[in-house]
């Protein structure tokens, strides 16, 4: 018995951390004789390996559970770590103890994931090298051992005060969200107290002089500028041939900015003359393709949050034509002064009256009139008074208070507690008064608070891959009926509701960034917008996530940082120029979200297979175009999201393209996500297997499909997201044996619909309470296909693209009450479109493109009073 033999050669019945370094100097001794003999030496470091591993294995239960401890400590103390320095001391000396716990229990859990593959020898020696890592690791729990107890004994030495104080205020984890998930955002209302500035601005663009070409917004942080320039761009921009709107960050080059300005022309191009050419990054062409655009144009463009004069410098030459108008928003007063002295704004905060104006549209607005009850308006002028005017700080508070029960108590509670951390400073004031908003979070929501602002500041999120990174990174807390990417769901909506995040659209979102990250030595989570890491590389040894945000990035950068951080957990390229990963990345054992999404990557290699945790495999728009065998071992997997750029013709609509599904793929039974696979006859036999799923897409899917392929969804009973696209030529058959699955809200289906099963579907589909978003294409369909579709009265958006081959479609009255956006793409045939009063009666937006012989207005579309963008296709030229 090896386990016996090892004990009594050394006289160890149970081996303690102080003897290990001579049990590693004694094993070390018979490898010279053992050479030859690899399985006794095999047997004797797996021996000795196992009896380290079974007192390490006790330690690090203990110290875990420590962990524990120490968090639901700093998760209180957060509320009170400012209320004196020596408490803040001691927190901050908790909080390092606690990473340092975390280092050591990762990098332990990052050895025992080491795979036991190889010959007898080359085992052996990894586990010589594991035990020494083992000794290791110990010291380092004596050492923290060491470190808490001084920690227990200073905080019984020194008056703590701060930490008796209870901060927390009521009701603060009352409101439940999950309910407000899926409802559309609000529009903004009217602005408050930047009225004349409006018209001023509205003025200058009516205004046909050339020579009037830029105006400017100038003023602090949180004053209303994006908010003042986005209402006249609204209000405005269907008066120009094209508009534009860019954010502009603090690290933007001229080639950056130039590629944001084309992307923001060709997307919002009225006429398809934008070039079609995407890969154009050289300056000189980006200048001079704009410019010919532009030749004959009226344009308005918003360059928003400048912070370098050099930015319009770069871009200049663009615009010689001065034929439009271009207004930039700006902290800095020298960015402000590229436009004429008599068009610069210097936005002042708000007055008085304003200022409560705004407040209570805030905080009573639940309220149908919004007024301040008369026991509550002292207090309101003292919440007001505080915020100096900033609409931003004046917002949060609102909000925050709209959370409350509207009764003295609690309001007062609030004021007092805000009260203690104002200064004279109205500038830190904001800050405090956006940390008291911060303070009331719940823990977990304001560390998912605190990890946004991670990224550039207004940078625009897709709300399922912010989702996916909290999940990643441990931010959510599991719950018994839900998965952890709804729970996740809910933070970012409480999150939304609070004005510590804003909905863009409807799959995306920006946090508003008061934060600064703490310098590089002390970050467990970096972003990078500059694209060299070399720094991290050297300096970060505790670094757990990597987010980069910028195209330049380098695979030798990239292979030096996954050399020198063995634990990171989270690894987002997203839209890097990368073309390859190096080998070292796949030995990141602990790595949980591997991010390729648009970058340039072209194939994974059969090491991909060892990272055992992988939960989030993201390379949507990549150059991949087949999967390796061995993404079958990564069993955690719960979203993998592979497609291919779509290479075909602009006026062929495919949101994106599979890839051949690896043999077993419905193996991976934890998968929540999986798109896009192509279907294969084994494929879908097996896809009933999944039953975790939420959202799934299919392509190439034929006829001999159908049947196995519905049977499949059918057992998905979770199902949220469906899309369907038919192989070419082929008919999507067996419709009739689709059952849909009852929380599906949105359902995509792309292929000709077998003719027969067409209402029996539409029945079906028209049981779903919770379908929202409906987009066919390529349906072939002969009558009008309202007359099925008006059954769904639940939906909000719906899309028929190449979908109807007939002449005239038909809204009934009372049809279509919740519909908001219908878009019409390809309608060869189609003469007339009759609205009758009472239906689509909350449209907002219509758009009905390729449809040559559509020659007049819809017919009743002055019934349409919601109706606020218009888009029609005459003869190939767009309007609106």
């Amino acid at each position: 018995n090896i386990h016996r033999t090892c004990a009594d050669s050394w006289g160890i019945c149970r081996i303690q951390p102080w003897c290990w370094r001579s049990m590693v100097v004694k094993t070390m001794r018979p490898v010279s004789v053992c050479i030859q003999t690899h399985t006794g030496l095999h047997g004797m470091a797996e021996g000795v390996w196992r009896i380290c591993s079974e007192g390490l294995f006790c330690e690090i239960r203990h110290v875990k559970g420590e962990l524990e401890s120490i968090q639901a400590f700093l998760h209180a103390a957060e509320s009170f770590r400012d209320t004196d320095e020596t408490t803040a001391a001691f927190v901050g000396q908790i909080r390092t103890l606690s990473f340092n716990i975390e280092d050591v229990v990762d990098e332990f859990t990052y050895e025992l994931a080491e795979d036991g593959r190889g010959m007898l020898l080359f085992k052996a020696i990894r586990r010589v090298r594991q035990i020494k890592i083992w000794y290791r690791l110990a010291d380092r729990l004596r050492d923290i051992k060491a470190d808490l107890r001084s920690a227990a004994e200073r905080r019984g030495r020194y008056d703590l005060k701060g930490i008796q104080r209870d901060a927390r205020l009521p009701g603060r984890n009352g409101s439940n969200w999950s309910s407000l998930r899926y409802t559309s955002f609000e529009a903004e209302d009217d602005p408050v107290g930047i009225e004349e500035d409006k018209k001023f601005l509205i003025k200058w663009v009516q205004d046909k002089d050339r020579r009037n070409l830029i105006s400017s917004l100038w003023g602090m942080g949180g004053i209303g500028k994006t908010t003042l320039a986005h209402h006249v761009y609204s209000s405005v921009k269907d008066n120009f041939d094209i508009c534009a709107w860019v954010t502009v960050s603090q690290s933007s080059e001229a080639d950056d900015l130039l590629r944001k300005i084309v992307e923001a022309f060709r997307k919002n191009d009225r006429t398809n003359e934008f070039p079609k050419d995407g890969d154009v990054t050289e300056c000189r062409t980006l200048v001079k393709t704009i410019r010919s655009y532009l030749d004959d144009k009226r344009y308005i463009l918003v360059f928003d949050d400048v912070w370098n004069v050099n930015v319009w410098f770069d871009c200049k030459d663009a615009f010689i034509h001065a034929n439009g108008r271009i207004l930039f928003t700006s902290r800095i007063y020298e960015v402000a002064s590229l436009a004429p002295e008599s068009n610069i704004i210097n936005l002042q905060p708000l007055g008085e009256q304003d200022a409560l104006d705004l407040f209570c549209r805030e905080a009573f607005q639940k309220e149908e009139k919004r007024i301040c009850p008369p026991e509550l308006s002292d207090l309101a002028g003292m919440f007001v008074m505080n915020c100096n005017g900033l609409p931003i700080a004046i917002k949060c508070i609102g909000r925050l208070l709209s959370l409350r029960s509207t009764c003295f108590s609690q309001w007062e509670k609030v004021y007092k507690d805000m009260k203690k951390q104002l200064t004279d400073n109205p500038v830190m004031n904001m800050h405090v008064i956006l940390k008291v908003s911060l303070e009331d979070l719940p823990h977990r929501v304001r560390s998912c608070f605190l990890y946004c602002c991670m990224f550039p500041e207004k940078y625009v999120l897709q709300r399922k891959s912010l989702v996916r990174l909290w999940v990643a990174e441990g931010f959510v807390e599991e719950s018994e009926h839900k998965t952890l990417e709804e729970v996740a769901e809910d933070y970012l909506t409480e999150l939304i509701h609070r004005s510590c995040s804003k909905a863009r659209e409807e799959n995306f979102c920006s946090v508003y960034n008061p934060l600064k990250i703490h310098a590089i030595r002390e970050a467990r989570r970096v972003s990078t917008e500059t694209g060299d890491i070399t720094l991290l590389a050297q300096n970060a040894p505790h670094l757990r996530s990597l987010l980069v945000f910028h195209s330049s990035f380098s695979f030798i950068s990239l292979r030096s940082l996954a050399m020198s951080n063995k634990l990171l957990s989270v690894l987002n390229l997203q839209d890097s120029s990368i073309k390859c990963l190096p080998t070292e990345v796949f030995g990141l054992r602990n790595l949980r979200f591997l991010g390729l999404r648009r970058t340039k990557i072209s194939s994974l290699p059969g090491s991909i297979g060892r990272l055992k945790n992988l939960l989030v495999l993201d390379a949507w728009k990549c150059e991949i175009m087949k999967l390796p065998l061995q993404v079958m071992k990564l069993s955690k997997m719960t979203h993998l999201i592979v497609t291919s750029k779509y290479a075909g013709s602009s006026l062929q609509f495919v949101p994106s393209v599979g890839i051949p599904a690896p043999a077993g793929i419905c193996s991976l039974t934890s998968l929540q996500t999986l798109l896009q696979m192509e279907a294969s006859a084994e494929m879908v036999r097996a896809m009933g297997a999944l039953v975790e799923m939420r959202t799934f897409r299919i392509s190439k899917v034929q006829g001999s499909h159908c049947e196995d392929l519905f049977k499949g969804i059918c057992r998905m009973i979770h199902l949220t997201h469906l899309g369907i696209q038919g192989d070419d030529n082929q008919e999507i058959s067996c419709v009739k044996a689709f059952q849909a699955p009852p929380l599906l809200q949105k359902l995509f289906l792309l292929g000709a619909l077998s003719k027969e099963c067409l209402p029996n579907f539409f029945i079906e589909l028209s049981k779903l309470k919770n379908l929202k978003f409906l987009r066919l294409v390529g349906s072939r369909l002969h009558k009008d296909p309202f007359l099925y579709l008006k059954e769904l009265e639940h939906l909000v958006k719906l899309q028929l693209y190449d979908a109807y081959a007939g002449d005239k479609m038909y809204f009934p009255a009372a049809s279509f009450l919740k519909l908001r956006v219908l878009k019409l793409r390809g309608g060869p045939y189609l003469n007339e479109i009759e609205i009758e009063r009472g239906a689509v009666a909350r449209l907002v937006e219509l758009k009905l493109l390729l449809c040559p012989e559509l020659k007049m207005l819809p017919d009743g579309i002055e019934h349409v009073s919601t109706l606020e963008e218009l888009t029609l296709d005459i003869c190939g030229r767009r309007t609106s």
